[in-house]
């Protein structure tokens, strides 16, 4: 069962679940299976060594989530 709140309408998600940013742990890979079970996925930044390493995680990150929008 879908909750409708402030927060899942603004942000377009189902269930008002925000991960929260875990360093090592916050990869592409949990953040899209937070994302992807209706949650607000993070990826934590200060994980990745560069911008380029960042830039190349939310792409991952991208290829493994479902769009839900209309």
């Amino acid at each position: 069962m879908a909750l409708k709140t402030r927060i899942t309408e603004m942000l377009g998600i189902e269930h008002p679940i925000v991960q929260g940013g875990m360093q090592w742990v916050g990869t592409a890979e949990m953040a899209s299976a937070v994302s992807n079970a209706g949650g607000l996925g993070i990826i934590t930044g200060l994980t990745q060594p560069s911008a380029e390493a960042l830039r190349d995680e939310i792409e991952r990150c991208k290829g493994m989530t479902t769009s839900r929008s209309a």
